[in-house]
């Protein structure tokens, strides 16, 4: 369910200030679910009554669906469609594009739409570096994970603006003020050497590229370039902004401009990517001197318990619109214990179908910290054969990771016959194949699965020929991945002879152990964040086979049964949501549960303490009705002692009783008059009053009609 703002005749005075602020720059702190973009949208109608033309007016926003969300509020705010709404992606490619049209550059050959197409690039780039000044601890891998990852890295460098250090660093500097490998540095220096021509030349674009090419050129020709001129620049979920999207505001601001930008400083979760809460603060306020920061501080999602919760953590005021509470609790577990954590949850989800009789699990939400929390509460849900859908991640059963360990598991026991669905075959020994750098065509891995399919032993014969293999074939092994083959081929002989006399478990936890999978994944996933999330899932699948106790066998077809049985829970249209706190970020569900809140588990203690409070921030300001909280036994959790959960609850009372007041108060109703605009001084000394977002005069019902009558019409 979605609680929006109200309609333009019932603005809350917040919101009718920003609406009517006069400003140059206006930057708005917003609290979750204040209705952000309703009142942005009421600023573009508003505008547009006062002269602005609609051409002259710039929403930019982030994602097509954000966009699409903006002009569905235009709509009921009453603005016209020539207001233009475009992701920032979009408005700077459309930027290229006119400069190109007008001969101030060449432009681009070719527009690449998704990271498929720029993967012949990508691999080009990866053979080049590889020939230059190969890193010997890289793997240089031609691989759909490796140009992904490669993908998202020049994403981060570009929005960051740190690929400007190309030009004047060195791959090995990069490298250690990055903290990125010095292959993967070369790697993006060759491919921007491919891509960039020269000055506005340029080979092929994407998506990423081209608020970074409109900055870069705005640096090398400045005033060649012809800017648009907008009356208007509207910014939405500015808390998403990095240093592209605040260069790029900067240049387009003119001094006729209105700029008004919208985010939730406590909402910035995205700093990988480049996001800083400084954004949404004095790094905005030096770039636009002179702004006036607005609040917009009442919550139309969170009910009043919740939102002094949320205002305790964030300290930040953080009200509530509200006449329904949103009950906040606090349930406990056995903190050494996820499987425990994962069965308290699920008893809870199917407590709340008990006790309260309208809830749908399409209404109901489990958020977590990381994905590798989700293996024991999958479990516990199929266990349950509880519906849901996994948003944002892939559910254990499809994670590379995962199926590397499952490959391992049908290595040892010499088949894979167990494997019920063929189709699920080609994505475990493309798995392996990934972290033994294995170099296939699509075409052949496509021919290895057909083969092994048809004759399950021959997982055997895979094993020998393509993932231990170091010394024959068409593949130039680098150090690295010989290292691992190597050790791969002594880990699974070794446990082959332990097949029959250890657990699935033990064999995991060997494997793992000894095949030292973290280094791995650091080589393989490239950066810190994403190698621990692998390294997370690993630990935990491989926790998972130990709680079993089952033997390799065994517990293959228990996998293989879960399976299944997800497949068909996931059809369900009416589906409980599982999802990250970071990837439910701009949604909401009546009912939330976070599970695993131990210290060390979240917040987690490795990364920046500001931005795991932001994160469950994020995560508690999802809920709506009922927000439960999943705590260890006997163990104090940070973020949720700062909730000050019973000073809240009587907060919260004290606000809902107020907001009931004021809800079965009748609403003084407005009597709007038509005045002429020669008349409106006259009907100003007579004390009518203007409504500057209607753009009428109007007067109360308590004052006597008759010296108005002129101006009432029929009324």
């Amino acid at each position: 369910m979605t609680f929006t703002s109200p309609t333009s005749t019932q603005l809350t005075p917040e919101q009718r200030a920003i609406v009517t602020h006069r400003a140059r720059s206006i930057l708005i702190g917003a609290v979750a679910g204040s209705g952000k973009t309703t009142t942005l949208a009421q600023c573009v109608a508003h505008r547009e009554r006062g002269g602005v033309q609609g051409r002259d007016i710039l929403v930019l926003v982030f994602t097509p669906a954000a966009e699409q969300v903006f002009r569905e509020r235009l709509a009921q705010a009453g603005a016209s469609r020539h207001v233009r709404v475009q992701t920032y992606a979009a408005f700077a490619r459309a930027l290229l594009e006119g400069w190109a049209a007008a001969g101030i550059i060449d432009g681009t050959e070719a527009h690449l739409p998704d990271a498929q197409a720029m993967r012949p690039h990508l691999y080009e780039a990866i053979e080049d570096a590889s020939e230059r000044q190969p890193d010997y601890d890289y793997r240089y891998d031609l691989t759909s994970e490796h140009a992904e990852s490669l993908v998202n890295h020049l994403s981060r460098l570009k929005g960051t603006l740190d690929l400007r250090r190309f030009e004047h660093g060195d791959d090995a500097e990069l490298a250690d003020e990055l903290d990125l490998p010095r292959g993967l540095i070369g790697i993006c220096r060759q491919y921007e050497s491919l891509r960039n021509i020269d000055v506005g030349t340029y080979a092929f674009e994407s998506e990423s590229d081209y608020v970074y090419d409109v900055l870069q050129l705005a640096e090398q020709l400045q005033d060649q370039l012809d800017w648009p001129r907008y009356g208007l620049i509207v910014a939405d979920e500015w808390h998403d902004a990095n240093a592209g999207h605040i260069q790029l505001l900067r240049k387009l601001a003119h001094d006729n401009t209105q700029v008004i930008a919208a985010g939730d400083r406590e909402q910035v979760v995205h700093s990988w990517n480049g996001a800083d809460p400084r954004f949404m603060g004095e790094a905005y306020l030096a770039l636009f001197p002179g702004t006036q920061r607005l609040p917009l501080s009442l919550s139309f999602r969170c009910g009043p318990t919740l939102s002094a919760c949320a205002q305790h953590l964030s300290g930040q005021r953080f009200g509530s619109a509200r006449i329904q509470d949103t009950e906040v609790s606090v349930l406990g577990y056995q903190g050494d214990d996820m499987s425990d954590g994962a069965r308290q949850t699920i008893d809870a989800v199917l407590a709340l179908g008990r006790n309260a009789g309208d809830v749908t699990l399409s209404d109901v939400a489990i958020l977590l910290r990381d994905p590798h929390q989700s293996i024991p509460i999958e479990n516990a849900l199929i266990a349950a054969g509880i519906a849901y859908q996994v948003e944002g991640f892939a559910s254990y059963f499809n994670r590379i990771e995962v199926r590397m360990l499952r490959g391992i598991l049908h290595i040892v026991m010499g088949t894979i016959a167990s494997v019920g669905d063929k189709t699920e075959i080609k994505p475990i020994i493309r798995a392996l194949g990934v972290f033994a750098s294995v170099q296939l065509s699509a075409k052949e891995w496509t021919q290895a699965a057909r083969v092994i399919a048809e004759h399950p032993t021959d997982i055997a014969e895979f094993y020998r020929g393509q993932l231990t293999r170091v010394h024959e074939g068409r593949e130039e092994l680098d150090a690295s991945a010989r290292r691992w083959r190597e050790r791969f081929a002594n880990v699974c002989e070794f446990l082959i002879g332990k097949a029959q006399a250890w657990s699935a478990g033990d064999l995991l936890a060997y494997a793992a152990r000894e095949l030292q999978i973290a280094d791995t994944t650091r080589r393989l996933f490239v950066h810190r964040v994403e190698a621990q999330a692998i390294a997370k899932s690993i630990d935990g699948f491989v926790a998972h086979a130990r709680d079993t106790g089952l033997s390799v066998s065994d517990f293959l077809a228990m996998l293989e049964q879960a399976q299944r049985r997800a497949t068909q829970l996931k059809k369900n249209q009416h589906a409980l949501t599982l999802a990250t706190a970071r990837d439910a970020k701009g949604k909401e569900w009546k009912h939330v549960l976070l599970p695993f809140l131990a210290n060390g588990e979240f917040p987690d203690t490795r990364n920046e303490p500001g931005e795991e409070r932001r994160l469950f921030y994020v995560a508690i300001t999802r809920a709506s009705e009922r927000l439960l909280l999943f705590v260890p036994h006997g163990q104090h959790n940070h973020f949720v002692d700062f909730l000050r959960l019973e000073e809240s609850r009587l907060i919260g009372a004290d606000s809902l009783r107020e907001n009931l007041a004021s809800a079965a108060a009748p609403a003084p109703a407005r009597i709007y008059l038509a005045v002429p605009f020669g008349e409106k001084d006259a009907a100003k000394a007579l004390g009518a009053q203007w409504d500057g977002v209607a753009r009428k005069w109007w007067i109360g019902p308590a004052v006597p009609t008759r010296p108005f009558k002129r101006w009432m019409g029929g009324s």
